[in-house]
């Protein structure tokens, strides 16, 4: 069986590799090509034919995709093309290739009024980020109505970069000492990212057995926490003051942030079987403790196990 994951070199496509390690994986990235993944430009059509020309998947998982707000705001453009054009072509490549094809989606699609959210609750994003998502989405049913659309929340991990995940910023604005305000008011369910990517693995499965399993498919850890108190949790971990830290409404004041969108995960499990959870209490402390300092990651400590 063989597997191709475009966006590998993200958190998420990085944990996906893994997931998949039963088969035979490509990894692709557009400028992080480091190791063994294969520079492809997944906003072009030409791109994504020869690859999976050449590899002939059973199944593709997309992972591409721009979250980050200050991304949004530089390079608009940019940042559609990765999170809706992508989507489109991927789709359109898996279908004529005959693979099977699971779309990752977000929580974002959700304006967090009225939680938990089931798979067919009605999306009504309310930034561009969700906007885009839910683009996507409609991009990827048209092109592949038998692909897997999976809505993640927010995601966390061993990182490469501080701002790869909110969770790590949080890390090194506690460590700083600097004082900073941080959200009380959004709710968030941080997800470990090897989590979703079993999950995934779950889904393709599924899908290559020739199981149906709707439109779209929730996943998220259970904990809620606003990023204050994600701050908090660090702190008394670790062991650091956080007289620095002071609780507040930048996210929620902002208007473009769902306050809750917690996701209804029922069905998954019901469909799949019984899923290993992740603890955040067990599972955030390697993932910061590297960048708790200014510095970042000791020299020479590898960021990213395989």
């Amino acid at each position: 069986m063989r597997a191709v994951i475009f966006g590998a070199s993200g958190l998420l496509g990085r944990s996906m590799v893994r997931a998949f390690g039963d088969m035979t994986v490509t990894g692709t990235a557009f400028s992080r090509t480091a190791g063994a993944l294969f520079a492809v430009d997944a906003t072009s059509a030409d791109a994504i034919a020869r690859l999976l020309g050449r590899v002939r998947p059973d199944v593709v998982v997309n992972c591409v995709g721009e979250r980050r707000p200050a991304v949004w705001a530089a390079t608009p453009r940019r940042a559609r093309a990765g999170n809706v054009d992508a989507a489109r072509l991927i789709a359109e490549g898996s279908h004529r290739a005959g693979a099977r094809l699971v779309h990752i989606s977000s929580d974002y699609v959700f304006d967090g009024t009225a939680p938990p959210y089931r798979p067919d609750s009605l999306p009504n994003p309310l930034n561009a980020y969700g906007r885009w998502k839910l683009l996507a989405e409609h991009a990827v049913r048209a092109a592949c109505p038998d692909a897997a659309i999976l809505r993640l929340p927010v995601l966390y991990g061993p990182v490469r970069f501080v701002a790869e995940t909110n969770l790590t910023e949080i890390a090194r604005q506690v460590g700083a000492g600097a004082p900073v305000e941080l959200d009380d008011v959004c709710v968030r369910y941080p997800t470990h990212a090897d989590e979703a990517a079993e999950v995934c693995r779950w889904l393709a499965g599924a899908l290559l057995q020739g199981q149906r399993l709707g439109s779209a498919a929730h996943w998220s850890a259970e904990q809620g926490l606003t990023k204050y108190r994600m701050a908090l949790m660090i702190a008394h971990r670790f062991h650091l003051p956080a007289e620095h830290v002071r609780a507040g409404e930048t996210d929620a004041a902002s208007g473009d942030r769902p306050v809750n969108c917690r996701l209804d995960c029922l069905d998954l499990p019901a469909a799949l079987g019984p899923v290993r959870r992740r603890l955040f209490d067990i599972e955030f402390p390697p993932a910061v403790e590297p960048w708790l300092t200014a510095s970042g990651p000791a020299a020479g400590r590898r960021k990213d196990p395989s």
